[in-house]
């Protein structure tokens, strides 16, 4: 939390329970001694083994809560797994109740909490490529949309790929939450090309600095700015081998980037 106001960040998001301090009390004494506030809560359960909405919504009505205590209204939720396409042909039944919960936990909780459930599309995982996405939609749920794990799993490895571009205009409705994020071109292309393996350490490098991937993003400051986008959007990387302060270094990175190209304030 020091890192994230040293680093001119605003607002975050709660991460998984127990990542912050889930005494409301403590939080609010420790976001505003670092004039940070919340946009968003995260969670992430393993809804292969969950037979129905009941499984989670204990879990579910404690973050909706705190949630609440801070008029925070949108919660992320992904499916948490992670897996190759021959496992994932194989598990048509598990999706199709996948859909069904995230059905009804949407209904729950904007009924309940007047919080909204934005599904966040995971590459590798049961529901990630754009038909999949749709079918979301179709159920009247909105979108986390994050960038780089579409493009990651819907694109191409060339410079400029407008895979999410034309998803985000195409369902700029269902869409009120963003995960700016990008993709390494080269790690994309060896994929592509069947040059590495799922579980290649390099693999974990695919996502990269926002300026340097395949989202051209003067390109999506464009579009943005073109559909009067006011939602929220938070700046994210996946970088699970670095240091605490090479994660530091990157955020302020990302940030300066955006700023420079007038994305953001």
């Amino acid at each position: 939390m020091d890192q994230a106001a040293e680093a001119g960040y605003k607002a975050l998001e709660l991460g998984p329970v127990g990542y912050l301090p889930t005494d409301i009390g403590q939080l609010r004494e420790e976001l505003a001694r670092r004039d940070l506030s919340i946009c968003g809560g995260t969670a992430c359960y393993d809804f292969l083994k969950a037979r129905s909405f009941a499984d989670v919504r204990g879990d579910v009505d404690d973050l909706c809560k705190r949630l609440q205590a801070f008029d925070v209204h949108y919660l992320m939720t992904m499916d948490g797994t992670a897996m190759d396409c021959k496992t994932k042909a194989g598990l048509k039944e598990q999706q199709i109740r996948t859909y069904k919960l995230f059905g009804e936990m949407g209904s729950y909780c904007r009924d309940t909490y007047g919080i909204e459930v934005l599904m966040h599309p995971e590459r590798r995982s049961l529901i990630e490529t754009r038909e999949e996405l749709e079918r979301l939609i179709d159920l009247d749920l909105c979108i986390c949309f994050d960038n780089g794990h579409y493009a990651a799993a819907n694109g191409s490895w060339k410079q400029g790929d407008r895979s999410a571009l034309d998803f985000l205009e195409a369902h700029i409705d269902h869409i009120p939450y963003l995960h700016f994020k990008n993709v390494s071109g080269e790690i994309r292309k060896m994929e592509m090309e069947g040059a590495l393996a799922p579980d290649d350490p390099r693999m974990d490098d695919i996502m990269c600095d926002l300026e340097d991937g395949i989202i051209d993003y003067k390109a999506y400051r464009d579009l943005l700015d073109r559909l009067n986008f006011r939602g929220v959007g938070i700046i994210e990387q996946d970088c699970p081998h670095a240091t605490t302060q090479e994660a530091f270094e990157k955020a302020k990175k990302n940030l300066a980037y955006l700023q420079k190209i007038h994305l953001i304030q």
